[in-house]
């Protein structure tokens, strides 16, 4: 209840299923937290392994095999996008950039140099509409402890949008979370270079050299 977009098309996606014919009594809905820890988990863990970054997300199966999903918001519309996911047809959800990296990048286990970030940058850019895409699943990976693949985004993410503080702000969350004091620094001080009266980076940076 706390997602504005889940609101809005939670609703829509039942008034959509109950005149398809379907008896949406049947329908279990599955909450998911705002909280930094348990960002985009539910009490029951039962989005682990469903890659859920955004919210709501809708997946659609063919018995146990997942046909297709819309994420967040559809493409066309609820009907359209259904559609087009049962008729087979080539149907891809919003954030593209999100089902690359998690479809094509090989080496999500290990921290991914630099010189390679920045290549991946490149070939990537052109899917993303905006920071707060990787942003959200950088969350997503913290929240779940995979610390590792959580900075790989929120350091791509730094490169992608280097203008904007707010993703340097994450970053710095990031390396204070899993504990590393002078990268968190280090990322707070480049959000005061853009933004010199962010409260919230001066705070942190105070704190973090105590």
């Amino acid at each position: 209840s706390w997602c504005g977009d889940s609101k809005r098309e939670v609703p829509r996606m039942l008034k959509v299923l109950e005149n398809a014919g379907m008896d949406t009594g049947q329908i279990s809905l599955i909450f998911v937290d705002n909280a930094i820890k348990q960002y985009k988990q539910s009490p029951q863990h039962e989005e682990k392994g469903k890659l859920v970054h955004h919210v709501p997300t809708f997946i659609i199966y063919d018995g146990k095999k997942e046909k297709g999903r819309i994420n967040e918001t559809p493409v066309g519309s609820l009907e359209k996008d259904l559609l087009a996911i049962l008729k087979n047809e080539n149907y891809q959800p919003k954030y593209k950039g999100i089902s690359f990296w998690t479809k094509e990048v090989k080496q999500r286990k290990q921290t991914i140099q630099e010189e390679e970030l920045n290549r991946l940058a490149l070939q990537i850019k052109p899917l993303f509409l905006h920071a707060g895409e990787f942003n959200a699943y950088g969350y997503t990976l913290l929240a779940s402890k995979d610390f590792t693949e959580a900075l790989n985004v929120l350091k791509l993410n730094t490169l992608l949008y280097p203008d904007e503080p707010n993703t340097f702000d994450s970053l710095g969350e990031a390396f204070e979370i899993i504990g590393n004091k002078p990268a968190a620094i280090n990322a707070y001080e480049k959000v005061l270079v853009m933004n010199p009266t962010d409260a919230n980076a001066k705070m942190k940076i105070a704190s973090l050299k105590q």
